[in-house]
């Protein structure tokens, strides 16, 4: 998942999801402008060696799976398994991107999600979309959000090859008619839709800072909307090792 300029919630788009994944599933902070979940959902708690940067190191020495079993954080019951990303800007350019892709992806009966934040061409992030299944383009509905979505979608195409229509660039409008519809988003992206997330902020609140569930959380309008869009991303993702 990738945001463009102006457009929320990729971060609390890909925790929801994974939240809701019918099988097993790794989230992935990739996002080359420095992590911010162990300060969110960890809330400035998260265990020091427990990261992206520790498992890279680890991988020079040692397999996939044990540098997963040192690395991995899982933050509170409700929570996905997680790698926490990079401490800084900078870090990225130093991450073989398409090597832990491809491993993450050979990972017997799992996914990956990987929350990439903000696309730029020059990050450093762009060899790991071009190895995942399907890239979502997360984006809001006001007019800021729809036009940088709308210039970052035929860049994100030409990086995966991809021609207008290919559902491996989809779509997912967060908080739709605010005021633009979700179709109308499509046409201006030329994105396939892949769906689209309520702007619910008692349950986004949750997974962005920390927030302890409510009961109803797991019946809640956000929750509820993660449910869809995970089954369409593994239907989407079966001819695949899977990361979304």
């Amino acid at each position: 998942m990738v945001s463009a300029k102006g457009s929320p919630g990729v971060t609390t788009s890909a925790l929801a999801v994974a939240s809701q994944w019918p099988r097993r599933v790794l989230v992935l902070e990739a996002d080359p402008f420095g992590g911010d979940i162990g300060a969110g959902l960890g809330g400035g708690e998260w265990p020091s060696a427990s990261g992206l940067a520790d498992a890279v190191v680890d991988l020079r020495s040692t397999g996939l799976d044990e540098a997963l079993r040192r690395r991995v954080h899982r933050p509170a019951p409700h929570a996905p398994p997680i790698l926490a990303g990079l401490g800084c800007v900078g870090q990225a350019s130093s991450v073989a991107w398409t090597q832990l892709g491809a491993a993450l992806g050979r990972m017997p009966g799992a996914d990956t999600v990987a929350d990439c934040g903000r696309f730029a061409v020059l990050d450093g992030v762009t060899p790991l979309l071009r190895g995942c299944d399907v890239v979502v383009l997360v984006v809001g509905s006001g007019l800021r959000a729809v036009r940088a979505g709308s210039r970052i979608a035929p860049l994100l195409r030409e990086e995966l090859n991809a021609e207008p229509g290919d559902v491996r660039v989809s779509l997912l409008v967060v908080g739709p008619d605010e005021p633009y519809s979700t179709s109308e988003i499509a046409a201006g992206c030329r994105l396939p839709l892949l769906g689209e997330l309520p702007r619910d902020r008692r349950a986004a609140d949750v997974w962005s800072d920390g927030v302890p569930p409510a009961r109803a959380f797991d019946r809640s309008p956000l929750q509820r909307g993660a449910n869809r869009i995970a089954a369409k991303l593994v239907r989407a993702g079966t001819a695949g090792a899977g990361a979304a």
